[in-house]
């Protein structure tokens, strides 16, 4: 039988989120409430608590994506030793203890440097937990209800704590760094208390794995080669979009910080919602074109999002109530589009490589690469421009197009070759 009908049988529904599963999901929840206040949020907190510029904020928003590479490549040589939960264990006090440092000393030399250490402790992290939801999946179907699940957690959690943040910023700065503190302390002993894993030839990580759908094998190469170019990208657009968001006009012109962070946070909940609607479908599994067609999408929708009308279009009628309505439209386009390429990424490499977590180590690694490409292009464009806003927007909306280009070759070459 292929996994599109044993996927209906009730024994695989029993045990596609065993007791351990939900669990890894809680750590994942907590987790991802830290560092989405660390490394998103924070660029409100710079720009508020530390009068930084948005120049400042691309800075170290790229030098966070060069420190998350290492961090997340990292992550299969430090599972080899000690395990996925061991390192789990370790790297949540660790964060725990960073945290503490910047909550007692809140000044830009410590925070700096507490928040590129996070950042790398962090993408450590992630490989193992990806991994330790996939493992034993029974069907690729299972493993995909799994990582749509998986998604909607960080994603939900991560939303909402953006979103509320500058209510943090404003009522209590140090809850900045409390709560990623107290989450990852949680996260720490979740762990220990879980199961410990059960070693197995089975597979690529100890567990048995699912077989792909034949027909993603069918157009396996494609499906990986757009997954490593649309991906970057994304992430360029996100980390790029989090260091800017302070900085644009039409966030500036809300007066209350705790409103910027709720409106500037819109597409956060947008992906959140692509989540939701992809987990709930199949047809993307095997189509990863749908891939180059997001690609699109997100970069008409970051030009959107980060270009008033009313200075594009002089005298039409745009209001400044008109540029929020416009940008929070295309936030929500925006996060339609990297929810489908996240989401495809993430299932076309874990289930063709057994859910192992070197491939989520490549995985967030290409996230990483990202996160310097965006913020990097924005940053070079402030010092070869100055202050000139559309040569950064300008900048990372190229690299948006390049991967776009190249999605495009790739799936020629794909239909040619």
């Amino acid at each position: 039988m292929t996994p599109l009908t044993t996927m209906h049988s009730a024994p695989q529904r029993q045990t596609a989120f065993p007791p351990r599963i939900l669990a890894y999901y809680a750590v994942e929840g907590l987790a991802s409430l830290g560092s989405s206040l660390l490394m998103l949020g924070i660029f409100f907190y710079t720009e508020r608590k530390l009068g930084w510029t948005a120049r400042q904020n691309l800075l170290l928003a790229t030098a966070q994506g060069v420190v998350y590479v290492f961090g997340a490549l990292g992550a299969s040589a430090v599972s080899a030793h000690i395990g996925r939960r061991g390192m789990l264990i370790g790297l949540n006090l660790a964060l725990a203890a960073l945290a503490s440092v910047a909550l007692v000393s809140p000044a830009v030399h410590v925070v700096v440097p507490v928040i590129l250490a996070y950042t790398a402790i962090c993408a450590a992290g992630w490989p193992a937990l990806e991994s330790l939801v996939s493992s034993a999946a029974p069907d690729a179907h299972a493993l995909s209800r799994r990582v749509a699940v998986y998604n909607l957690v960080w994603s939900g959690t991560g939303a909402a704590i953006v979103a509320v943040s500058g209510t943090l910023i404003v009522r209590y700065p140090p809850g900045m760094f409390l709560v990623p503190l107290a989450v990852h302390a949680i996260c720490a002993a979740l762990m220990i208390a879980s199961p410990r894993e059960v070693a197995s030839s089975a597979a690529p990580g100890g567990e048995p794995h699912p077989t792909p759908e034949p027909e993603l094998l069918r157009v396996r190469t494609l499906a990986m080669r757009l997954s490593r170019v649309a991906l970057p990208s994304m992430y360029a657009v996100n980390y790029a979009l989090g260091a800017l968001m302070p900085s644009l006009p039409v966030i500036r012109s809300i007066p209350d910080t705790r409103m910027q962070t709720l409106i500037g946070s819109v597409w956060l909940l947008a992906r959140w919602l692509a989540f939701v609607l992809l987990g709930a479908t199949t047809w993307w599994h095997t189509r990863p074109r749908s891939l180059l067609a997001a690609a699109v999408v997100m970069l008409a929708a970051f030009l959107g999002v980060t270009l008033r009308p009313s200075a594009l279009i002089p005298g039409a009628g745009f209001t400044t109530f008109g540029d929020q309505t416009s940008m929070i439209l295309w936030q929500i386009l925006l996060g339609l589009a990297m929810g489908l390429i996240y989401s495809g990424s993430l299932y076309f490499g874990m289930v063709l490589s057994h859910g192992s977590t070197e491939h989520g180590g490549y995985h967030e690694a290409l996230i990483g690469l990202g996160s310097i490409l965006g913020p990097g292009a924005g940053a070079a464009a402030e010092f070869l421009r100055g202050d000139d806003p559309p040569a950064v927007i300008a900048s990372v909306a190229g690299i948006i197009l390049l991967s776009v280009i190249l999605s495009a070759v790739v799936s020629w070459r794909h239909d040619t070759g």
